[in-house]
């Protein structure tokens, strides 16, 4: 079994990608389980005993996105099985996701990864100045070296092997333990969304949102609704690029995985 959380697609074509090579992996993503985790009441999952379970993420600011923190925090998974792994999806690094993602499992579920790795993939963090999307041949390089990268995940997977590819980074504990707290405390606010006048009333942001933070109201013009985790789903993915964060993002490039 594995759960995943995505907001550009990046996670979860590196989910589905390592089930259909480990065979037959039953696949879940977290937004599945959205309305269970916000009514504030813990809840359990049971997974086969037979079958390896397996996390993959995306890195938000050198930790765990808040989503898949969340899910792990309130959902006990009673497991005792043949391998545990987490895939950590970064643009360039990890910083201390790692040792956050064993720290809130362990707490939650006494379970512990065999290994967590990471794979890097393009980068879609486009809400603040100096971070933007990257190039088409530097994301096309990446989406090529995981595809080589990931059939040796599976691989350690289905045959026990460990597997340790992480890359933390410069100065991984003050971007894991000063950083990323800051970014979860401060930054996840939506007030700076807006649609422009490009918008059509599609709803492709209603409906690509995990969070369900997106409604159309009675113009078709898309509301957020105060629970925002910065996926940036809905500035990605809607065909008109006509959702803007402030005035940051309107030269800035757009990305989902396809």
């Amino acid at each position: 079994m594995i759960f995943y959380f995505t907001g550009t697609g990046n996670s979860e074509h590196v989910a589905k990608r390592i089930g259909e090579l480990i065979g037959d992996a039953d696949i879940h993503n977290i937004a599945e389980y959205y309305n269970d985790v916000k009514s504030g009441i813990d809840f359990f999952i049971n997974v086969d005993g037979h079958e390896p379970l397996g996390i993959v993420c995306p890195v938000h600011s050198w930790g765990l996105a808040k989503s898949m923190r969340r899910f792990l925090q309130k959902t006990k998974l009673n497991y005792q099985g043949n391998r545990i792994f987490a895939i950590l999806v970064c643009g360039d690094n990890c910083g201390k996701a790692r040792e956050q993602l064993q720290e809130t499992l362990w707490k939650r579920s006494r379970l512990k990864c065999d290994f967590v790795c990471s794979v890097q993939m393009p980068n879609n963090y486009i809400v603040m100045k100096g971070f933007g999307t990257d190039p088409d041949d530097l994301a096309a390089q990446k989406k090529a070296a995981a595809e080589k990268q990931l059939p040796e995940i599976a691989d350690a997977i289905l045959n026990h092997k460990p597997y340790d590819h992480y890359v933390a980074g410069t100065h991984p504990f003050l971007k894991g333990r000063i950083i990323y707290p800051l970014f979860m405390a401060f930054t996840l606010g939506d007030k700076k969304f807006a649609a422009d006048d490009g918008c059509i009333g599609c709803g492709v942001c209603e409906k690509t949102c995990p969070e369900h933070n997106i409604r159309l109201n009675s113009k078709k013009r898309p509301e957020w609704l105060g629970h925002c985790v910065k996926c940036l789903a809905c500035i990605h993915r809607c065909p008109k690029k006509a959702i803007q964060y402030g005035d940051v993002t309107q030269s800035m490039g757009r990305y989902y995985y396809r």
